[in-house]
């Protein structure tokens, strides 16, 4: 990108997407020039934010940017980056030591962003384990100030506290298949969750044991200034931090304004950005670096191409904007574009484009080193991208999502000259892929992940949909076998008037897809079908290769199975439809065992069903 200066104020201020870090390991960060004219001058200082690990990674996404944002228009130069094996970073030497090389990362960060921004000092911003990484390096990389929310206080702790979280989730997950599928149709069956991976994520022996010897009690006091961010939902943790660096006192800020609890949630969805939170840091970190006047500066170079080694090829990942969103685009060295359709990723919920345990990134690469060109990208209102028409974010369900799936195919036509598409996503991004490939005759494919619903109306919210999705069939058949449940009912622990509706409801729609499958077949008309079906049967006829993939426990088959019939019997036979289960993967398809199965499958599938079509073509 070519050097210039102030081009504008929008171009210039915006925040930059850039690869850096070796060659070897690129990671992706996003700089957020100081807002020089917003905030008066510039404070010469600048904020590398250091994420957290795994989930609180996900959720804790957008208030991160947000806090990018507050501290660019308060004339702070903001780092907000992925280290190496998270997010879109690549994969480096997959058996070394997270923590040490997650260190390095953190110094990586702050050399670029001097390079970048210019800025005289450097200040670290963590949350929980990117809090204990940040003041594990503070002095070496001469941090001047510390901004620190909910720390890990104890890396032992933490790493124990992290596998009973582990352990919990693996015995809650548990589940019997559903009584409409079949152990000996589903793909994987034997696969269990490793003792080094924790809810789809790397968490070796190696890691635990680095991290184990990081502990901020053991630190020595920092001779800098410290703001410290309290939990308000688990209290007494930071009061052991501040007795052990009492001596600081002169210098050290705790703050127990309520944000944290509301920001970390079980779903990104749900999260809440504690803005009172960033303004408190924002205040107390521009009184120890004041603005002062600087004399324009050249528009920060950055690098928008990185090759990453996957699979033993050679995948490049190129960062793209169009109309205001955010993607990156992979794609095999050298591969011809026009040979096979484009792959499109629509985002899983709220989560950004590297999907639920960086599902996308694996994904996105394993096509691309079969021959794909895979956008991932972030619709309206999610991650990076511009907010929806109404000026919202995180809308899931958005109806504007299915307008920004088409933009998304006119870029990658404009710009790849991309024959056809496959639209892939999982939960919402499988419907929103389902939607606008229903009338879209550039969808050539549909994958299909967990899909749970095929019609959201006005006025729809997720919470609603929560409140009246009751779990699978056959849970429920087995639970009235059990004496604890009905000890719950009678303490009005379950709503099974609720549960009774619905079942009776499903019941009902089951009858009817039986119905619908026997006056079809006798009948050889489409149009005795319900619309979800017909809706399948008229992709089909067009040419659109479907592939349909479910957890077998997953609410989602209990979805599928009402409107499509027991294992989609109302699609018929056609090799253009293929139905996939998975046994044990869960609804995001969290074990690693899982991610790497799911990832082979889908690219695979398509490349046999597309490059046959594109040999057959060309003859």
């Amino acid at each position: 990108m070519a050097t210039q200066l102030y081009p504008s104020k929008d171009i210039l201020y915006s925040p930059q997407a850039s690869w850096f870090g070796d060659e070897a390991g690129p990671m992706l960060g996003w700089y957020h020039p100081a807002k020089l004219r917003d905030a008066g001058g510039s404070r010469q200082c600048g904020v590398v934010l250091c994420p957290p690990f795994g989930h609180e990674y996900m959720v804790s996404y957008l208030a991160y940017k947000h806090l990018a944002n507050q501290l660019a228009r308060a004339g702070f130069d903001v780092f907000f980056f992925d280290y190496s094996n998270t997010g879109d970073a690549a994969d480096v030497d997959v058996l070394t030591d997270r923590i040490g090389l997650w260190q390095e990362n953190i110094r990586q960060a702050a050399a670029q962003l001097r390079k970048m921004a210019g800025v005289q000092h450097i200040t670290l911003f963590g949350l929980r384990l990117g809090g204990l990484l940040a003041a594990s390096v503070a002095h070496e990389i001469d941090a001047r100030a510390m901004l620190l929310m909910a720390p890990v206080i104890s890396g032992r702790a933490y790493a124990r506290e992290m596998l009973v979280l582990r352990n919990m989730s693996s015995i809650s997950g548990i589940s019997d298949l559903q009584a409409d599928v079949d152990l000996d149709q589903a793909r994987d069956p034997a696969h269990t969750v490793t003792d080094d991976e924790l809810t789809g994520y790397e968490f070796s022996a190696a890691t635990r044991s680095s991290l184990g010897k990081l502990d901020l009690l053991k630190m020595p006091a920092p001779a800098m200034p410290v703001f410290i961010q309290a939990r308000d939902d688990v209290s007494g943790q930071e009061a052991k931090l501040v007795n052990a660096w009492h001596h600081h006192d002169n210098a050290l800020h705790v703050s127990d304004l309520p944000g944290y609890a509301a920001m970390m949630t079980e779903d990104a969805h749900d999260t809440v950005v504690p803005m009172a939170v960033w303004a408190a840091m924002q205040d107390w970190l521009s009184q120890y670096f004041p603005l002062a006047s600087i004399d324009s500066r050249p528009y920060a170079v950055t690098r928008d191409v990185a090759s990453i080694a996957f699979n033993s090829q050679v995948v490049e990942e190129e960062l793209l904007e169009f109309e205001g969103m955010f993607g990156i685009v992979s794609h095999q060295a050298g591969a011809d574009p026009k040979a096979l359709p484009a792959v499109v990723l629509c985002n899983i919920g709220a989560n950004h484009h590297v999907g639920n345990h960086r599902l996308y990134v694996t994904l996105a690469r394993t096509l691309a080193s079969h021959g794909f060109h895979v956008l991932r990208f972030d619709k309206s209102g999610i991650g990076y991208s511009k907010a929806t028409p109404d000026d919202r974010e995180n809308d899931v369900h958005a109806a504007a999502g299915v307008d920004d799936v088409s933009s998304a195919m006119y870029f990658m036509q404009g710009k790849y000259h991309s024959p056809s598409f496959v639209l892939a996503g999982l939960c919402s991004g499988a419907y929103l892929s389902y939607m606008a490939g229903l009338d879209d005759e550039r969808v050539s494919g549909l994958v299909l992940m967990n899909q749970l619903t095929y019609r959201w109306q006005e006025g729809d919210t997720i919470d609603a949909r929560r409140k009246n999705t009751i779990k699978s069939s056959h849970y429920y058949l087995q639970a009235l076998a059990k004496a604890d449940t009905w000890k719950r009912v009678c303490k009005g622990q379950v709503d099974f008037t609720q549960i009774a509706g619905n079942m009776l409801r499903r019941i009902g729609k089951r009858l009817r897809t039986q119905w619908q499958l026997l006056l079809t077949s006798l009948t050889h008309n489409n149009l005795l079908l319900g619309r979800v079906a017909r809706n399948f049967r008229n992709m089909e006829a067009r040419g659109t290769e479907l592939l349909l993939i479910y957890d077998a426990s997953d609410t989602a088959v209990d979805v599928m199975t009402e409107q499509l019939g027991r294992h989609a019997s109302l699609l018929g036979r056609s090799e253009r439809i293929r139905l996939e289960i998975f046994n044990g993967a869960d609804h995001t398809f969290t074990p690693r065992w899982a991610q790497s199965a799911l990832a082979e499958l889908i690219s695979k599938h398509l490349y046999k069903r597309f490059n046959a079509a594109s040999a057959n073509a060309a003859k």
